[in-house]
């Protein structure tokens, strides 16, 4: 396995093509990635983003994680 930080990402709709989207750009790279999501897959990820104070990526995977919460 192999994770990196999530150092920025932003969500996206227009609503004239009734698309949803995500960037985020990983800790150590310049480059910025695109995912195009469907509508549950939009609410459901932006709800994991806002709600967590730090993401990562498991780029063997392909899957994003929230940070282990401490109570």
């Amino acid at each position: 396995m192999a994770w990196k930080k999530v150092e920025s990402y932003s969500f996206g709709y227009k609503p004239s093509d009734r698309k949803y989207w995500l960037y985020y750009t990983l800790e150590g790279s310049t480059a910025t990635t695109q995912v195009f999501l469907s509508p549950t897959q939009f609410a459901a990820t932006a709800a994991l983003f806002n709600a967590s104070s730090a993401i990562s990526y498991e780029t063997t995977g392909g899957y994003f994680s929230s940070a282990p919460r401490v109570l």
